[in-house]
């Protein structure tokens, strides 16, 4: 038999072993290091030092721009989570995501699906990971609506870091394809592309390119970053 307790009682359970939690298993800001007496990212001196960024735009043809909504400028504490994917922090991307729920005009604007860009498969498999899934997986459930993988990175191109803004554009010319068998559902939908630093947005438009495929209502890119 299911028994339900009062939700004061449940609360104060919840309280109990939260704080009984934090003792065996102490929490710290993931920037400073400071100990925290809750389970939180950062810090409230470091979460001071994010400063949302005003959304801007991209334009993607002649005649269609999308939206870019970042968390922040590329700069700590960001930055750091954007990098801790080098050296295999998975935590780091669900983190930036929580964030952008939090911290940005994301859970205001219209959504049907979120899109991660994908990573190449053989950088998938030396990485174990894509850290604009793990943010694009927080951003659709705290949304409830779907994440699909809508976009697959068909060649293997180099990093974008230390190429000239040209070489970036050319580095990722026909580099996504879509995926799935099903497009029809995406026509008239409000399609999210997540990713974690948007820098010249060659690597950006090359995939929500493809989407146009599919005639959606709009797309809108957010990231953890972008450089301003």
């Amino acid at each position: 038999m299911k028994i339900s307790l009062p939700a004061h009682v449940t609360r104060s359970l919840s309280y109990f072993f939260n704080r009984i939690s934090l003792l065996f298993f102490p929490c710290c800001c993931t920037y400073c290091k400071k100990l925290l007496n809750s389970r939180v990212i950062f810090c409230d001196d470091c979460k001071e030092m994010i400063r949302p960024l005003v959304s801007g735009s991209l334009q993607l043809t002649q005649t269609r721009s999308m939206k870019v909504i970042a968390l922040s400028a590329y700069r700590d504490p960001i930055r750091l989570l954007i990098l801790a994917k080098r050296w295999s922090d998975i935590q780091a991307g669900s983190q930036l995501g929580q964030l952008l729920w939090d911290l940005s005009i994301f859970r205001t604007i219209d959504a049907d699906y979120i899109i991660p860009v994908p990573l190449h498969w053989s950088r998938y498999a030396r990485r174990g990971f894509n850290q604009a899934q793990e943010m694009a997986r927080v951003l659709a459930r705290n949304k409830g609506v779907p994440m699909v993988k809508l976009v697959k990175r068909v060649k293997k191109t180099k990093f974008q870091a230390g190429l000239a803004a040209p070489e970036r554009q050319a580095n990722v010319n026909e580099a996504f394809e879509l995926v799935g068998s099903d497009l029809e559902r995406y026509r008239n939908k409000h399609l999210i592309l997540v990713d974690d630093l948007l820098t010249t947005g060659s690597t950006i438009k090359s995939a929500a390119r493809v989407l146009l495929q599919v005639k959606p209502s709009s797309i809108t890119v957010v990231v953890a970053a972008r450089v301003v």
